[in-house]
């Protein structure tokens, strides 16, 4: 395993300005020398959640492990959050999946299979750059390279994704928005276009804070687009349960609900391996 933390701002050579993250934490497999193939892997992306106003630990390493523990090379970003707003959310994720494009053949990373999954808040801006890609803010970065921002497929984790009131979370749009941009400019339900990539929905229906309507209108997007999506309602469960298991629950037995949902894991690894993500040997 090699694990390391980039920073993001001095590989690009970005400077800083009020921003004071910007960290990608990189959790690689490497290669075995006694092996006479190599093995080319895709990678994840991890966008943990928070309301932009932290980022969630529960909803980070933890995460990574499990898809790293099925052959992908994990990348977990540690982003800004309030008081800062738009842009530097989305300039950070931009910056990491730039990264990893740039690295993959260093890395043994296959090209065209970089995922990303985001959770709530993380969610929304895992929506930021798998439908926004080309945003002003990212287009200064990276110019006719922003089409490289867009995963290769987008798992959605009871992601934050309409402005509408009914259903939104507030805290959410106000941490990201401040008084820059309009809400609805970035309600990810408005923006899903023909050309996004494969998406994997999921969400539970007693969600306090982020409705699962939010999960059924970004589906329905996706649809409405012609982009291969899934999406899975679960009957029981809540918010912000990450991995579903004894690393990202306070308290043990894990209840009924939290066991309820944890195969959305497995199902989303499905709905990756069936779109090609999956480790090939190569030669060394």
């Amino acid at each position: 395993m090699i694990v390391e933390k980039i920073d993001l701002f001095d590989y690009f050579h970005v400077q800083r300005k009020e921003e004071s993250k910007g960290y990608l934490t990189v959790i690689r497999h490497g290669q075995m020398p006694e092996m006479p193939t190599k093995t080319v892997r895709p990678a994840m992306l991890v966008l943990p959640g928070g309301g932009y106003a932290m980022v969630s630990q529960r909803e980070a390493e933890p995460v990574a492990v499990e898809y790293f523990t099925k052959g992908f090379d994990t990348f977990v970003l540690d982003y800004d959050v309030a008081p800062l707003g738009y842009p530097a959310q989305i300039k950070e994720a931009a910056m990491a999946m730039i990264y990893i494009r740039r690295n993959a053949a260093a890395f043994d990373i296959l090209p065209d299979k970089i995922a990303a999954v985001g959770f709530s808040a993380g969610g929304h801006l895992l929506g930021c750059i798998s439908t926004l890609w080309d945003d002003p803010a990212v287009k200064e970065l990276f110019g006719a390279e922003c089409d490289k921002v867009r995963p290769d497929a987008s798992v959605y984790s009871y992601a934050v994704i309409s402005s509408d009131p009914a259903i939104y979370h507030g805290g959410t749009f106000r941490n990201f928005c401040k008084e820059t941009v309009n809400k609805d400019d970035y309600s990810i339900d408005k923006k899903v276009r023909p050309a996004c990539s494969p998406a994997f929905i999921w969400g539970n229906t007693p969600d306090p804070a982020v409705p699962s309507p939010n999960s059924v209108r970004l589906y329905l997007a996706y649809r409405e687009a012609g982009v291969p999506a899934e999406l899975h309602i679960f009957r029981d469960g809540g918010h912000g349960l990450s991995t579903c298991n004894e690393e990202t629950e306070a308290a043990l037995p894990l209840s009924a609900a939290c066991t309820y949902s944890r195969p959305w894991i497995d199902l989303s690894l499905n709905f990756l391996k069936t779109s090609g993500f999956t480790p090939v040997k190569a030669e060394k």
